[in-house]
Order: structure tokens, then C-alpha cells, then sequence
């Protein structure tokens, strides 16, 4: 099994300024195979991780559920922005999900 999923990574694969649209995350969110989801779970978070500062300001009590189920709710009730990046849809509905004060936005979090 080790040596399968080694092999993987020499597959050549090409890659796609919109590799990642709304229509395939909510696609992947809403499949009934583990492996999509996670798929879909692991991307969320690395958009929200990348962007906690700047584009959102989330909570330390903000689960990776929570996370998901805000864009999930917010692809579901914007069908018209689907075709958009991803990214950039993820960025969107966890600013309005949880803005950051106006002090803080502009300078990011301090660590």
C-alpha cells in the first residue's frame, strides 16, 4: 500500500489556475466517498489558515466543522458565484462569517 500511494506522486499531473471552482467544492463537500470530503475539508482549511488575519479573524474556539459547514451554507445559498474560484468564495464566506475589527485587518494577527 506504502509503495502505491509513493507512486502517486510520480504521476505528471497538470495544474490549473481554477483547478478549484465552487461548483467542485460543494461538489466534493456534498459526496457520498470519505476521500472527497477530505479533499474538500482539507482545502477550506488551508484557505482559512492562510487567510486568519487578513480575510477573517475566526475565534481559537472555531472548529474545522464550524469552518466547513459556513461555506458549505454559503455555496448552497449563493448558486450564481459558484463558478468563481474557491479560494476566493472560502475567503468571502468566512469574512462574513467572522470579520475582523477594522484595527486588525489591516496589520494581520501578531503571533
Amino acid at each position: 500500500m506504502k509503495k502505491w500511494l509513493a507512486g502517486l506522486w510520480l504521476i505528471p499531473t497538470v495544474a490549473s489556475a481554477q483547478f478549484f471552482t465552487g461548483n467542485l467544492l460543494l461538489q466534493r463537500m456534498q459526496s457520498s466517498d470519505a476521500l472527497e470530503r477530505m479533499l474538500a475539508m482539507g482545502y477550506v482549511i488551508g484557505v482559512s489558515d492562510a487567510g486568519q488575519g487578513s480575510t477573517h479573524c475566526s475565534g481559537a474556539q472555531v472548529t474545522s466543522g464550524q469552518t466547513r459547514d459556513v461555506v458549505k451554507q454559503y455555496l448552497e445559498q449563493n448558486p450564481a458565484i459558484r463558478d468563481l474560484h474557491a479560494d476566493i468564495i472560502v475567503s468571502v464566506a468566512l469574512g462574513q462569517a467572522w470579520p475582523c475589527p477594522k484595527n486588525q485587518k489591516k496589520g494581520g494577527t501578531k503571533l
